[in-house]
């Protein structure tokens, strides 16, 4: 008589089970789109404004001012994405739809990838199973944010990483655009493919990678390059990623956890949330709001000498445009506040580093995990309570099966670094790279993906007690 487990594994292991699970999965994506539907997340106007922007000729929020504004705040590749919708469709909601589909090919493609690890049907539909739960993935499908792009973007690159055998020649051309349209989208992924590079190296030192990774820099570098001299034109500096973003953000990922419910007025207007999980006793909040706004007020102080009239006129415009926008005030602002956000976030990190410490590290689980916000649950209904509950429980046990289960693949050799290195080192990047910033489960959508496939691989390999099979046994060149 068969046991549970063995049971299990057939039904897995079946045609029709994959038909269902993908059923299922579309289901559950309709049903996320459907009752999110009325729902508009704040980046969405400056995508749309410099969308319409560049439709109208000018890389700016701001386009339908007489003098120019030219963007300080994001690179340019979502919005000429949006920008080609509305051209070829007429509305930028056929974005939405353009995103649909890039979701199920990004699918399409990891289940590909994981072929390569796993040739089981086990594997691809424990992938499809343990993506089920996870609402917060198809839930950007009905957002204008950069997170399906992305999704499908890196499936894309792992599809050509992982081919087994000798690369085409057009490979490393590719994989270039492919970084770099990464990048355009999320610009903090810059220095990514040069950690590819030297790890490719590290992991296969043969002349023949290291000539078509040469490729793929010099590709990836043209899909930067224009987008610095920008900066250099309208700005007058020579600079690869926008002219605000990284210190603002580090600033508020220090402040947040000191002053949980304060609604930012001076930049951004973020609302810190108020995490269940607190780093500052109630009774000390308010000071801490006073000295945050103290040091604002210093800021101010400093800045205030650089406005000029025709920030001014910008905001005196605000109210008159078609999208909420952000503001973009001149370079020597912009470049002065970013300065200042940096240099005082290091000073803070360097006064007060047992709290940087115990707040980054939950930063970096809640990158993974979806958190629930005091008032929040408190103003919810019963139903709405136990949808919070459900999000954080079904993004933490996923989180913690990866905690788990993959360091034990790796030691049983189930997982091999060899040939998965490119997976890890997406997920690392992106999981260590966004800490020092806002919490936001939202930064790994991108890889949630990536995060299945070494789930499925290695829950399928340690269920079954096989290790992976190694070059000499299969014949073929493992992944690069």
């Amino acid at each position: 008589m068969s046991t549970v487990s063995e049971r299990l594994h057939r039904i897995l292991d079946h045609r029709r089970t994959t038909f269902v699970l993908v059923g299922v999965n579309v289901l559950v994506s309709c049903a996320i789109i459907w009752a999110s539907r009325h729902t508009v997340l704040s980046d969405t106007w400056s995508y749309l404004g410099l969308a319409e922007g560049i439709l109208h000729g000018e890389f700016s929020m701001w386009w339908p001012l007489d003098m120019d504004y030219p963007d300080t705040f994001r690179t340019p590749g979502y919005p000429l994405f949006i920008a080609v919708c509305i051209t070829l469709f007429g509305s930028w909601k056929s974005t939405l739809v353009v995103q649909f589909l890039l979701y199920w090919i990004a699918l399409y493609l990891t289940l590909e990838v994981v072929k390569r690890f796993d040739p089981d049907r086990v594997a691809g539909n424990l992938v499809l199973l343990l993506l089920i739960p996870m609402i917060n993935v198809p839930y950007y499908i009905g957002q204008l944010y950069t997170e399906i792009p992305v999704l499908a973007a890196i499936a894309c690159t792992l599809l050509i990483i992982t081919r087994p055998g000798l690369r085409k020649w057009y490979d490393p051309l590719v994989l270039g655009l492919l970084f770099g349209f990464i990048y355009q989208c999320k610009p903090i992924f810059l220095l990514f493919p040069v950690g590819y590079v030297v790890l490719s190296f590290w992991f296969d030192r043969s002349r023949k990678e290291l000539r078509a990774n040469g490729i793929m820099l010099a590709v990836f570098g043209a899909t930067v390059l224009p987008y610095a001299l920008w900066n250099w034109s309208n700005h007058g500096v020579f600079k690869a990623t926008p002219l605000e973003g990284a210190g603002s953000y580090m600033h508020i990922g220090y402040w947040a956890g000191k002053i949980p419910g304060y609604t930012d007025r001076f930049y951004l207007q973020n609302f810190m949330g108020d995490e269940v999980v607190r780093f500052t006793p109630e009774d000390s909040i308010p000071s801490h709001i006073r000295e945050y706004e103290r040091e604002w007020g210093e800021f101010k102080a400093q800045l205030d000498p650089l406005f000029t009239a025709k920030d001014s006129a910008m905001l005196a415009a605000r109210p008159n445009m078609p999208h909420p926008v952000e503001g973009t005030y001149s370079t020597a602002y912009t470049l002065a506040r970013e300065r200042l956000l940096f240099q005082s976030t290091m000073e803070h990190y360097r006064k007060d580093p047992l709290y940087v410490l115990a707040y980054k590290s939950y930063s970096a689980v809640r990158l993974w995990v979806i958190g629930i916000q005091r008032e929040d649950f408190k103003r919810a209904s019963l139903m709405g309570r136990l949808q919070m509950i459900y999000a954080t429980a079904s993004t933490a046990a996923v989180f913690l099966l990866g905690i788990v289960l993959l360091p034990w693949a790796y030691r049983k050799g189930v997982l091999t670094l060899r040939t998965s290195w490119p997976l890890v080192a997406y997920l690392l990047y992106f999981g260590v790279l966004h800490v020092p910033f806002t919490i936001q489960a939202r930064y790994t959508t991108s890889v949630r993906f990536v995060l299945l496939i070494l789930l499925a691989v290695a829950i399928h390999g340690l269920w079954t007690g096989r290790g992976t099979r190694s070059e000499e046994s299969d014949g073929t060149k493992e992944p690069a």
